[in-house]
């Protein structure tokens, strides 16, 4: 038993210490094996900006652009100074002759302008009560309705702008597929996504999603396989 246990532990120590990264794989033109290595660190950390764009390269590599155009997005949404994946998206974009709105090419921003009127209105509501308490003005008081409106409105403007963002639920057609009047490959054929095409998910069923394209906004039903959700990045 002793023996067994030994030989199974040199077994998975002689596995991991001759094991190929994605690196080697890819130099080796083993695109598949480079991809399957870089996608095992993905999915541990989808995250990490280094991981999406090694499989947009190898995607690319692979011939797959529609799946490295979502790598490519995914990348800048966790780091949108990254300009390798900038540079590699914009060639794919321009191969595959698509449009990508400008928002998915950035994370959404948790401090914009909006919110940084809410802060300043913040504090100078906060200001004007506290001169309040240490003496009464009438003019002071007056000040209050207006500052306090501006931080009312700007924090629902922020509220509402950011969920917007986040509730809109971008993916990316891996490949190009028909789109079916309902979820089922046996319904009518209305139309078809292009591999690489941006939509927008709208709703789903089982393994099925109705999606709605950016360019043409075309509603039909795909199922899972053909799309990747974009995961929005924040900052």
């Amino acid at each position: 038993m002793m023996k067994k246990i030994i030989f199974i532990c040199l077994l998975i120590f002689s596995t991991l210490l001759f094991a190929e990264d994605g690196f080697s794989l890819y130099i080796k033109k083993d695109y598949a094996g480079a991809y399957n290595a870089f996608y095992s660190k993905f999915a541990e950390n989808s995250s990490d900006p280094l991981y999406s764009y090694n499989l947009g390269v190898t995607s690319e590599a692979l011939g797959r652009k529609g799946e490295a155009l979502y790598f490519y997005l995914q990348a800048l949404q966790n780091a949108p100074d990254f300009a390798e994946a900038k540079n590699n998206l914009d060639i794919v974009v321009s191969d595959l002759g698509i449009a990508v709105p400008k928002m998915l090419t950035t994370p959404v921003f948790a401090v914009d302008a909006i919110l940084v009127i809410f802060f300043i209105s913040l504090y100078a509501f906060a200001a004007i009560l506290t001169i309040l308490c240490l003496k009464s003005d009438w003019r002071l008081k007056i000040m209050l309705l207006p500052v306090f409106l501006v931080m009312c409105v700007s924090a629902t403007l922020y509220y509402l702008n950011y969920n917007e963002n986040l509730k809109e639920n971008w993916a990316v057609a891996v490949k190009g597929e028909l789109l079916r009047s309902g979820p089922d490959s046996s319904l009518k054929e209305i139309g078809k996504i292009r591999e690489g095409e941006i939509i927008n998910v709208v709703s789903s069923s089982g393994s099925w999603y109705k999606v709605k394209g950016f360019q043409d906004n075309v509603e039909g039903w795909v199922e899972l396989g053909s799309i990747r959700a974009v995961k929005r990045g924040t900052l």
